[in-house]
């Protein structure tokens, strides 16, 4: 806008800032596009296609069961970013992750990161470990979850923990299974994460939906982001209205603590801890470019 240059105003809604917690911090619409970008000059076991006239833009995993897709138009379509597996490359889809217009693009990329990891083993059984853990998904979803402080809010229907502030949660839609058997056997179950400030109930600020059979590690790397929340970087006229009052803005040179998604995955959760298997053998890896950092 003419002007702008000269208006205190908007130089200081262009400013960059820490967001925390990170998942409050907005979508981060302006950076998620080059964002997609730099994780596909570092993974290079995707390949990149368009679609629907360059609105879509699909990654396809070299495996090709795997596929991420980014919705670059706002509005038309319930999902921004998907991440799905597959039977085969010509069979029906196994699984999908789905994340809203308004989730944080950091949240649907740890998942896509952590997909495309898994993958780069080549040995079948060390990648499955990679996906799954060694424990079931309900009993690694109660561990972070308990571990957090996260209180459970659960009704007969599903497993639901919230957040101690109330600002975000997770509901396992398992039926009932989890209330009628807490230690017997895990059933397979949708999950949804959640965030919302708490003025905006019944309405969510941004959902995370996943589907049965998501491995367990996706579902985690993502509630990651919730139960362990780093900051992330935004310019100041990203962060919702709705939010400012619930987050802390520091200027971005600001030191600050940064955590990979897979930070508080219990060692015996880890594909290493099975000495006994096969030692993975993965890809080589491109030389990664820099990305923005915080």
């Amino acid at each position: 806008m003419p002007g702008d240059d000269h208006n205190p105003a908007a130089a200081r809604g262009d400013q960059e800032v820490l967001v925390s917690p990170g998942y409050l911090a907005g979508p981060g619409d302006r950076d998620a596009e080059a964002a997609f970008a730099d994780f596909l000059n570092e993974d290079q076991g995707w390949a990149r296609y368009s679609c629907h006239g360059g609105d879509v833009s699909v990654a396809i995993s070299e495996c090709l069961t795997g596929r991420i897709q980014l919705d670059h138009e706002n509005g038309d379509r319930d999902s921004r970013w998907t991440v799905a597996g597959y039977d085969s490359p010509v069979g029906e889809r196994s699984w999908r992750a789905a994340f809203d217009q308004e989730t944080p693009y950091e949240v649907a990329l740890a998942v896509a990161e952590e997909y495309s990891r898994a993958l780069s083993y080549t040995h079948p059984v060390v990648r499955e470990e990679a996906l799954w853990g060694l424990r079931n998904t309900r009993d690694s979803l109660l561990e972070q979850l308990r571990s957090s402080g996260w209180l459970d809010v659960g009704s007969p229907d599903a497993m639901s923990f919230r957040s101690p502030d109330g600002t975000a949660g997770l509901i396992r839609w398992d039926g009932g299974a989890f209330y009628e058997e807490p230690n017997g056997q895990d059933h397979p179950a949708d999950v949804t994460l959640w965030v919302r400030p708490p003025e905006m109930f019944p309405r969510n600020a941004w959902t995370a939906q996943f589907s049965q059979a998501t491995p367990t590690r996706l579902i985690t790397a993502a509630l990651d982001h919730l139960t362990d929340p780093r900051s992330q970087v935004r310019r100041l006229a990203e962060v919702p209205a709705a939010h400012l009052g619930l987050v802390e803005l520091r200027p971005r040179n600001a030191p600050v603590r940064t955590l990979a998604a897979t930070a508080r995955t219990a060692v015996a959760d880890r594909p290493a801890a099975r000495a006994s298997t096969v030692p993975p053998v993965m890809r080589a890896a491109a030389p990664r470019p820099a990305r923005r950092t915080n």
